[in-house]
């Protein structure tokens, strides 16, 4: 089941990537809190922030066909649904080199599960919980930039930081990002994003959460290290209130990811769940799951 589950998500992800939609670029910006939820109000996390964040409704609350009844409600004749993915916890019988059963806690086995959700758009005659009645409001006098700074230097036991030269990368046997100079980038949108994506390769540090970070280019686990940092500063930018720069060179760009998720459809979905992490160890937010093997996905 788990390996067809990463499959539904995969083929959801490449649709996207097909339609010219990058799900881990989002072209707006968007306030604290206003990311996609379920009914009870709870953001969603890692995979299911990307593939329901990139939808596009105006207004992005998502409950089940279950839920939607309880409301009051039902999701219209013919609405598509979308997955959403979570762990669930199985337990296997302890037993010896023999295959005899022996005593103790039965072990936990992380077991890839998804269920469907439809936007309140696709549904008529729900009764909304009352936090729902008001919009969100942007905080007033708010900077984007300014916050985006506050990330970084919120950031415990940082790398070092320095500007040199006309490229951006992070080097763990130095813990160093380097980047060019902040006169270089177009804006402060670039800089940051472009220094969130090195802070989260930074967090692969051994002291931090301790990734396999000496993957060089054309190594299987190369693109994946690379998208769990873009993700990565997709989170931070959208804390942020910041949205992340159109790539220039997006034909290449989506190719690229698309091969990558057809040669392995667990990608998009482990790396989400370490970039999750990611972003929570730059925030100072440690996860309920950080040590269970299964990443944080579920709403």
């Amino acid at each position: 089941m788990s390996n067809e589950v990463y499959q539904i998500i995969t083929d959801q992800i490449l649709k996207l990537l097909e339609q010219g939609n990058i799900p881990w670029h989002r072209p707006w910006s968007q306030i604290e809190g206003d990311g996609p939820m379920n009914v009870r109000g709870t953001p969603y996390r890692g995979a299911n922030y990307f593939i329901l964040g990139a939808l596009g409704y105006e207004r992005p609350i998502y409950l089940t066909y279950r839920q939607a009844t309880e409301l009051g409600g039902n999701v219209r004749r013919g609405e598509k649904g979308w997955p959403v993915v979570y762990w669930k916890m199985l337990e296997a019988k302890n037993t010896d080199d023999s295959g005899k059963e022996t005593e103790g806690e039965p072990k936990k086995i992380p077991f890839l599960r998804y269920f469907t959700v439809f936007n309140i758009a696709q549904c008529e005659g729900l009764s909304l919980p009352s936090r729902f009645d008001e919009k969100p409001q942007p905080l007033p006098c708010f900077d984007p930039i300014e916050a985006a700074e506050k990330i970084w230097m919120g950031y415990q036991n940082p790398p070092s930081l320095r500007f040199s030269g006309n490229m951006a990368a992070y080097s763990s046997s130095r813990d160093q990002i380097r980047m060019p100079p902040k006169s270089a980038f177009v804006g402060g949108e670039e800089y940051y994003s472009t220094l969130f994506h090195e802070m989260g390769h930074s967090t692969g540090h051994k002291t931090r959460l301790s990734r396999d970070l000496g993957y060089s280019r054309g190594h299987p686990d190369y693109a994946r290290e690379e998208l769990v940092a873009e993700m990565c500063s997709a989170f931070l930018c959208a804390k942020a209130g910041i949205s992340q720069p159109v790539i220039e060179n997006q034909a290449a760009y989506l190719d690229s990811w698309s091969q990558a998720l057809k040669n392995d459809p667990k990608l998009f979905v482990t790396a989400a769940g370490k970039a999750q992490k990611a972003a929570d160890y730059v925030l100072g937010a440690s996860a309920s799951s950080e040590a269970d093997p299964a990443e944080d996905l579920c709403a």
